[in-house]
């Protein structure tokens, strides 16, 4: 009996864990994809790009596709 007791009760405790948890990581997951986000669309600005990525300074010189067409 009072292991059935115990046992409820652990489990409550669990499921009130993890009922937390699963809030907290299904946050910090939308926060993560949305960073994610947001550093792609500002990578797309040539003028913020030479900061946030050194890549570009290696790479060479770029090619002007505009004048192709």
């Amino acid at each position: 009996m009072q292991r059935d007791n115990d046992a409820e009760e652990y489990t409550e405790l669990f499921l009130s864990f993890s009922n937390r948890m699963e809030a907290w990581l299904r946050k910090a997951l939308i926060a993560t994809l949305a960073g994610l986000c947001l550093c792609q669309l500002l990578l797309r600005i040539p003028a913020l790009r030479a900061y946030i990525a050194s890549a570009d300074r290696y790479e060479g010189v770029a090619i002007d596709r505009a004048g192709e067409r």
